[in-house]
């Protein structure tokens, strides 16, 4: 701090509760500057008050999404490791703060793929049905036999009895929610490819349709 003075406009800015940062940027100051200010007029540096409740809810939520997710699925502290790389003591953290409570282990064993769907596909409307369960951004994550899969590829496989070739997409039976969960709405490159067949071949005996 050698060099560095104090200054009556920065003791005015730091009794208003400015922040080392944004005084800096009014004032062009530096850091040393500021200090010196604080040490010579006397200033007690405020008490910053943590983020509580609600509040520190919604930035943990936000700022690990998938540890939350992943902890309501009832994924192990190892595994939700070795998927996001974040520590033991942070995952306890999150846990705690958003309230997530211990998986019952008592059946020792890991939830089946289709106990999953059963508990996180929920029906609405005319067929169709929501995800309720995890998700990792805009995918659907489902947690069972101890590690993660596509819920839709899942949602898909369950209803047509076969793997999914290629991406599922909405579309079956006219359906139009993007987010649907629904089998019988879902099709792969396989479906897709037998409707166009059908209605190049449709085409082809009565015309296409104007």
């Amino acid at each position: 701090m050698t060099g560095a003075r104090p200054r009556a406009d920065v003791a005015e800015l730091l009794r208003a509760g400015g922040t080392y940062r944004s005084i800096s940027a009014e004032l062009g100051v530096s850091h040393a500057v500021i200090s010196v200010t604080r040490i010579a007029y006397r200033i007690p540096t405020p008490r910053r008050r943590g983020l509580q409740g609600d509040e520190l809810k919604a930035q943990t939520e936000q700022r690990y999404p998938q540890v939350a997710a992943m902890l309501r699925a009832g994924a192990t502290q190892r595994q939700i490791t070795a998927a996001t790389g974040v520590t033991h003591p942070t995952i306890v953290r999150v846990r705690r703060i958003l309230e997530i409570p211990l998986p019952d282990r008592s059946k020792g064993r890991s939830r089946t793929i289709a106990e999953a769907l059963a508990l996180y596909v929920e029906p609405y409307g005319d067929g169709h049905a929501r995800w309720t369960g995890p998700r990792a951004g805009n995918q659907a994550q489902l947690w069972a036999n101890g590690r993660v899969y596509n819920a839709r590829h899942e949602a898909f496989r369950a209803h047509h009895g076969r793997a999914p070739v290629g991406l599922v997409l909405v579309g079956g039976a006219g359906c139009e929610e993007p987010r649907c969960m629904a089998g019988a709405h879902l099709t792969d490159q396989t479906i897709r490819a037998a409707h166009a067949r059908a209605d190049e071949a449709f085409d082809a005996i009565f015309g296409p349709a104007h």
